[in-house]
């Protein structure tokens, strides 16, 4: 099928662009004590939405989770959730990432949007990574106004606070997020029922994930002997490139399970913490002496309650 013909097959497409912001520490306050001891951070997941022209910020404390693939996943899946619902479906989801290899540039997260295109949430997905060395994305121009205004707080005591201060802050269009323990699924553990890495594509030529520029689930744009571009239905493939080049040629990989695969079932999806995540010890001992000795008493019950790796030996990302 060429272009022409199928190109109204995706009338409705979702943009997003997805990043993280520098940790927020907590508390903050202008003690000179507290400057030189080691606090909690709290984490901000900005996901930019072009078709509303709005950032989303998901923040959560590191009681709550890290910024590995479930807490991605999590919450960027919270997020098409609401757009699905407020808007309806989507044919198309473009998602522009940074490189970062923990964070987007990571196999679970390509398991995830293989999935959603599988069970038709979408037709065709295309996960895009910026170039490195770029500078001011839309990200990284909402993340500077944030953080000018985090700069005029004086004082935060709890993590939560962060999300409060951004909600009622001036700044237009940002939408605020606080995620819970129960937001944050195992999409990990939950994944790897049907999917497994793969570094190596149908040609059983070998691939540096670290290079990759593009990945297209579902429907894709090949080009034929003579340069034209031709759209493609490949559903039990990825194509990938090493260049934001259409015409370049992709190369095709299965991240399927050939053997023991178990089919995907959204009941199996469980909380990848029923409790607060531990946190080094020497955090809590220092947020503690800091709270009992300059912050109210909800501040140092919060602080207080912290579960620290001292209690615990599971002290997963």
């Amino acid at each position: 099928m060429t272009i022409h013909k199928l190109k109204n097959m995706f009338p409705k497409a979702l943009v997003l662009q997805l990043d993280y912001h520098k940790t927020l520490p907590c508390p903050k306050i202008s003690a000179q004590d507290s400057h030189y001891s080691r606090k909690i951070r709290t984490n901000l997941l900005g996901i930019y939405c072009a078709n509303e022209e709005t950032i989303h910020c998901f923040l959560y404390d590191d009681s709550v989770g890290g910024a590995g693939p479930n807490e991605v996943i999590s919450l960027l899946n919270n997020l098409l959730e609401k757009m699905e619902t407020k808007y309806g479906r989507f044919d198309q989801l473009t998602i522009w990432c940074d490189n970062s290899p923990g964070q987007f540039k990571e196999c679970f997260l390509f398991f995830y949007l293989d999935y959603l295109v599988k069970k038709g949430q979408f037709l065709r997905i295309d996960l895009k990574f910026l170039l490195e060395g770029h500078s001011y994305s839309i990200c990284d121009r909402r993340f500077g106004c944030i953080q000018k205004f985090f700069d005029t707080v004086e004082r935060v005591e709890l993590p939560q606070e962060w999300a409060t201060l951004l909600k009622n802050s001036p700044l237009k269009n940002i939408e605020v997020h606080w995620a819970t323990l129960n937001m944050i699924k195992d999409y990990k553990s939950w994944l790897r029922m049907q999917y497994i890495s793969r570094c190596e594509g149908l040609d059983k030529e070998k691939f540096e994930v670290r290079r990759l520029a593009w990945l297209n689930f579902g429907y894709g744009e090949v080009a034929d002997f003579e340069g034209k571009l031709e759209l493609v239905h490949h559903p039990e493939t990825v194509l990938i490139r090493f260049n934001i080049d259409t015409k370049e040629k992709p190369r095709m990989v299965s991240f399927y399970k050939k053997k023991q695969m178990t089919e995907l079932n959204s009941d199996l999806l469980v909380p990848a913490r029923h409790e607060q995540r531990p946190v080094n010890n020497q955090v809590k001992k220092d947020c503690l002496k800091v709270a009992r000795k300059y912050l109210s008493e909800r501040a140092q019950a919060f602080y207080a309650s912290l579960a620290c790796e001292e209690d615990s030996s599971d002290d997963e990302s």
